[in-house]
């Protein structure tokens, strides 16, 4: 990773900076702005950056605007150093050294996967064409595909070339936006992993563009959580899940329900036990406990206060919605052979001394 030896920090390939990009041709006060920014982002070489928000955050718009297909407003935008966006600067897709993944892979159909892949570096001597070509053909495990036509190839094989063909003029970083969302659910999560494993190997920066909360955990070093076009929380996956910075990141990422509770010398109490606040440096006595459904355990049992309404069955995994008596919903999480008929009584109770919380 490219380094700072004097602050013993690693210098981001690709920082974005108070970026603006707005419906309205001008901005005239930054509140205007409200399809994209103002954003400011650091990318690091070697690691895959997942974006992750709701339809219409603004995912797509700011891999567009890195990638020089949309034209921020405001802002700066430099790539290794260079400014290739500012208030004067406006380096054409090109020259920007960035290749881009689409979620329809986008092959030439007449082309074969060989001359797909080397259709970018068609200006490159013939040497090194074939050189290249021998290095992404061991990087993807390429052998038998090269001579067939897209049509020929199966969705996982067809990104495999998309992304060589994107990998071999050598760009600073790749962006792919959704790309496994034309891929059987089936074959998701290999391909998910494969995909993830050759992006390391290559050691290239990345940007990956998901609405899939399950992929964005799973898959990436640092999440960035989009909301209405701006940033709400930069961290890693488990950071994410188990200290959301917001209220719109606790809600969005994972499963969780919200309970009141009011805080007494450091203790907030609820009405399914009590959970240690730290820091909780507000002003504030009333709260909304974060509950995931691995922090309550639940018992039936005739006297309790919970009553199951919903089952939801994942196979390896089932959650069950229970309603207390205030009305108040709980996530509870089970073993697939647990089998609780809806309007079964459950005792209720948390399997957690501290919880993520927000004043209200």
């Amino acid at each position: 990773m490219t380094m700072d030896t004097k602050q013993g920090k690693k210098q981001p390939i690709v920082h974005v900076h108070d970026i603006m990009h707005c419906h309205s041709p001008e901005i005239i006060r930054p509140k205007d702005c409200f399809h994209l920014g103002p954003l400011s982002l650091d990318i690091y070489e070697d690691e895959i950056l997942i974006i992750l928000g709701p339809s219409g955050s603004g995912k797509t718009t700011l891999l567009r605007t890195i990638a020089g297909l949309e034209q921020a407003r405001a802002g700066q935008i430099t790539i290794n150093g260079r400014v290739v966006v500012d208030k004067h600067v406006f380096v054409s897709p090109e020259k920007r050294r960035v290749g881009m993944v689409f979620q329809d892979h986008a092959l030439f159909p007449h082309f074969t996967a060989r001359q797909n892949i080397l259709f970018g570096l068609r200006r490159w001597p013939k040497i090194e064409q074939e050189a290249r070509l021998r290095e992404l053909e061991q990087l993807l495990e390429l052998q038998h595909h090269l001579d067939r036509y897209p049509h020929e190839l199966s969705g996982g094989q067809q990104q495999r070339i998309a992304l060589a063909r994107t990998l071999a003029p050598r760009p600073m970083i790749i962006l792919l936006d959704e790309p496994l969302s034309n891929i059987d659910a089936e074959l998701r999560t290999t391909l998910a992993q494969e995909l993830r494993h050759t992006l390391k190997k290559s050691g290239v920066a990345v940007v990956w563009v998901t609405h899939d909360q399950t992929e964005a955990l799973d898959l990436a070093d640092r999440i960035v959580v989009l909301n209405d076009g701006k940033v709400e929380q930069v961290d890693t996956p488990r950071n994410l899940y188990n200290q959301p910075k917001t209220r719109f990141v606790a809600d969005f990422v994972g499963h969780a329900v919200f309970i009141k509770g009011d805080l007494k010398e450091g203790t907030i109490f609820t009405e399914i036990g009590a959970v240690s606040c730290q820091p909780c440096l507000t002003s504030s006595k009333k709260f909304e406990v974060m509950i995931r459904p691995d922090d309550v355990q639940a018992v039936p049992d005739e006297d309790g206060k919970g009553t199951v309404f919903k089952r939801q069955f994942f196979g390896s995994t089932q959650l069950y919605s229970v309603k207390l008596a205030s009305g108040q919903t709980i996530l509870v999480r089970q073993a697939p052979h647990i089998n609780w008929p809806l309007g079964t009584k459950v005792k209720i109770s948390l399997n957690t001394d501290y919880a993520v919380a927000f004043p209200v």
